[in-house]
């Protein structure tokens, strides 16, 4: 792919994107961190934040929305009240 010029990359992403529409979200997560990576002028660095973000979009995208009733049910649960935590002491 590193001899491969822009445009060739860009049809290929478009063709494949076509054929397989379910990854449009995860397309369109990895482009937003691949502009902002550029726009930094680092091409191969971690940014933790910036993948916190991506990863918590595209699990949104492609998990909670796709399965509301899954998680719909785990968020109606009651939660702990603060006089139900267990303590734990040392032996």
């Amino acid at each position: 792919m590193a001899t491969e010029s822009y445009e060739e990359a860009i049809a290929g992403l478009t063709k494949l994107l076509s054929q397989k529409g379910d990854l449009d979200g995860v397309a369109a997560a990895k482009i937003n961190q691949i502009t902002a990576q550029l726009k930094a002028g680092r091409s191969d660095s971690f940014d933790p934040d910036e993948r916190i973000k991506t990863g918590f979009i595209h699990f949104k995208k492609e998990k909670f929305e796709k399965n509301p009733g899954l998680y719909g049910e785990t968020c109606q649960k009651p939660k702990p009240q603060g006089e139900e935590k267990a303590i734990i002491t040392p032996q």
